[in-house]
């Protein structure tokens, strides 16, 4: 049997559950709540964030919780203005002081907060919030509260700026995470703690260098086209991860080659119980049908879902290109759903609307 018959196969062993997909399946693009977007990383990090611009200064707030049951939120300040060594970064909701910091005791503190593996924060001067019970104080807050004010002191070249944060949508935002990250009804929850014990969230554990790769696994990645020409510093921060999978079996998500600008290329490689590996292969749809495919486009794992997103972008806007979702059914990789827009035009990137190539539309409607 070819592989492009077998692709063929696949694809129509799983047309009926494309079509009638329903709103419950994750959307082509992270969902927010009234100003509060969410998300989560290839290894299962979740986080809930708020960008927020007064005149010429900017604020990210960022709550952000990795995926062991133990894990606690953590709370992130990033801002675009720099911040002088001396001075006192304060926290009010709703009017209420809840937090006033020295600057100088907050860099002291950023060694003792371990972020999620591979967490990478925005540009600017950033800051962890003291975590542990100022944290739980801080969200409890703004859980009840309309609007987080951060009062910035001054710099050397800027004035004290004061920065309101809207709080709606935060609630929602910091359930959705709960869910996602099935914690809901545990303790571990931030919106409604319940009586039952926290365990781990889905997830997968991250590859930060290619000496991580077993010996089968790097053998594949090694052979296959360019994957190991790439700079070690490179590797690192592209978000490989191994997905665990039952009987001692693993999924690899796997950088193939130095990214360009705009796109960044992987492959997925299985390795057995019994140590033998294999790379998978995924299908794609074509003006002549479906095809076979070795190579996956700023791959993102979504861990509570087992399913891969490849998102090609024709521009550095990501306006066009071609959009994918998988499924992992235990043996590989099912084409769920594909998108594509043929038009460059610098717009704002909407995937909503992209044109669906998979599932095909009934000729009858």
């Amino acid at each position: 049997m070819t592989r492009r018959l077998q692709t063929f196969l696949t694809i129509a062993a799983i047309s009926f559950l494309s079509s009638t997909a329903t709103s419950a399946q994750p959307g082509r693009t992270a969902p927010s709540f009234e100003g509060w977007t969410v998300d989560c990383g290839n290894t299962g990090a979740c986080f809930a964030s708020a960008f927020t611009r007064s005149q010429s200064v900017w604020v990210d707030v960022r709550i952000v919780r990795d995926w062991q049951a133990e894990a606690q939120p953590l709370v992130r300040l990033t801002t675009n203005t720099q911040l002088p060594q001396e001075g006192m970064l304060r926290f009010d909701v709703d009017g209420s002081t809840i937090e006033e910091l020295p600057i100088e005791q907050l860099r002291e503190m950023q060694s003792a907060i371990t972020p999620p593996t591979g967490f990478r924060p925005l540009g600017g001067d950033g800051f962890w919030y003291p975590a542990g019970p100022a944290s739980v104080t801080l969200l409890d807050a703004m859980q009840k509260g309309q609007v987080l004010t951060v009062h910035l002191p001054a710099g050397e070249s800027t004035d004290p700026t004061s920065v309101p944060v809207p709080l709606q949508g935060l609630k929602s935002s910091l359930l959705w995470l709960d869910n996602r990250q099935d914690r809901t009804g545990t303790e571990a929850a931030i919106v409604s703690p319940g009586t039952n014990p926290a365990k781990d969230a889905p997830h997968a554990l991250p590859i930060l260098s290619a000496d991580q790769l077993p010996p089968e696994v790097a053998a594949i990645w090694s052979a296959n086209r360019l994957c190991s020409a790439i700079d070690p510093t490179i590797f690192a921060s592209l978000n490989a991860v191994r997905v665990p999978l039952a009987e001692s079996a693993s999924l690899y998500i796997i950088p193939c080659g130095a990214p360009t600008p705009y796109n960044s290329p992987y492959v997925a490689v299985l390795s057995g119980k019994d140590g033998a590996a294999r790379q998978i292969h995924v299908a794609r749809m074509s003006e002549k049908g479906p095809i076979a495919s070795d190579l996956i486009y700023n791959a993102r794992w979504v861990p509570a879902d087992q399913q891969l997103v490849s998102y090609f972008k024709g521009s550095g806007v990501g306006e066009c290109g071609l959009w994918n979702r998988w499924f992992w059914n235990g043996t590989g990789l099912v084409l769920m759903e594909e998108a594509t827009r043929k038009t460059c035009d610098g717009t704002e990137p909407d995937l909503s609307n992209w044109s669906s190539t998979w599932p095909l539309k009934n000729t009858a409607d």
